[in-house]
């Protein structure tokens, strides 16, 4: 892999540099994981992101979220010295121009620093690597994990096939079973991501989270956010309640806890049945941020003073949050008001 002398600067989430001391920020939620972004401007077309080829967003957001550049090593040098908080280093890829290769490079160079770092010092931690990057050639996802990658995030994003090709761009079949046969072939390795708010029905949900966990695929969950500059900047966002009871059923998927959904004609989730559900939607885990081990993204869905969609931290008002999106909760069923 040739090494580029230019490629020298990176972006990393505000809230990364703050919990670094590279910026002077106030964090009412410190990341547990350091979000670092490579590339700006891709060469795909989503509609809800500002980083889209015809977006007119501001290339320094990604979500809601700010990510000034900054100097490739400086940052490694603050990532050596991370504060016990930090678990994780995450790469945010852009689909820029040869942003494969790109990736390689800056996950290879961040894994052989901090090995170098392990060995002259066993005081300092290991920093597993995740890598988020949308890719189509199964050896990629092996490059990339031989390159030093603990986890690749595959994100699906929209799980409605009426929508897909309009709203991410391309294929619905093909896409979801790449992630499908990813998980299989690297197991217990790969997260994807899905967004609530896409034009899909809760059934359909249902079934793309059967899908991945079936393969051990973690999912990580987002409210769809409109940005300005974007397709999507006038959509609205997923309702609060709804949003609510699809943590939670993501949550038992995740628990390998069995259920049985129970939809309506046009596939909204009405109830969910199972042993002691009714016990588990009280677990304030179910609302945090969900995805790669020790990631809290604080705040990439929503304002700081909210509502809070994703949690970066367990809730302390789990009982209020419970009353508001279910109707009625029962040890063996739970039926919700939306």
């Amino acid at each position: 892999m040739k090494k580029d002398s230019t490629a020298k600067i990176i972006r990393a989430s505000i809230g990364s540099l703050g919990v670094l001391g590279l910026r002077n920020i106030k964090l009412p939620a410190p990341p547990t994981t350091l979000y670092l972004m490579l590339g700006e401007k891709c060469m795909f077309d989503c509609a809800y992101c500002p980083q889209a080829r015809t977006s007119h967003g501001s290339t320094d957001f990604l979500s809601r979220v700010i990510w000034p550049k900054i100097d490739w090593e400086l940052l490694k040098n603050a990532v050596l010295k991370a504060p016990d908080i930090v678990k994780r280093v995450c790469f945010q890829v852009v689909s820029s121009k040869g942003y494969v290769e790109e990736a390689l490079f800056f996950v290879q160079d961040l894994s052989r620093t901090l090995s170098e770092a392990k060995e002259s010092s066993s005081n300092l931690r290991t920093l597993p690597i995740s890598v988020s990057i949308r890719l189509s050639d199964i050896s990629d996802v092996k490059r990339l994990f031989d390159a030093g990658a603990e986890r690749i995030g595959l994100a699906m994003d929209v799980v409605s096939r009426d929508n897909y090709a309009n709203i991410r761009g391309g294929d619905f079949d093909r896409d979801f079973h790449f992630i499908l046969s990813a998980g299989e072939r690297f197991k217990g390795r790969i997260t994807t991501h899905v967004i609530v708010g896409m034009g899909e029905t809760d059934e359909e949900l249902f079934n793309a989270f059967s899908g991945f966990y079936k393969r051990n695929i973690t999912v990580g969950l987002f409210a769809f956010t409109p940005i300005k500059g974007t397709r999507m900047e006038n959509a609205k966002r997923p309702s609060l309640s709804r949003y609510r009871k699809i943590q939670f059923m993501r949550y038992l998927f995740s628990m390998n806890k069995g259920f049985v959904p129970h939809f309506d004609e046009n596939g909204k989730l009405i109830s969910i049945e199972g042993e002691s559900v009714g016990n588990f939607v009280k677990n304030g885990a179910i609302y945090m941020t969900s995805g790669c081990p020790n990631c809290n993204r604080p705040y990439y869905n929503e304002e700081p003073l909210g509502p809070m969609f994703n949690y970066p931290f367990i809730p302390d008002e789990t009982e209020r949050i419970v009353n508001e999106f279910t109707e009625k909760v029962e040890r063996n069923k739970v039926v919700f008001r939306e």
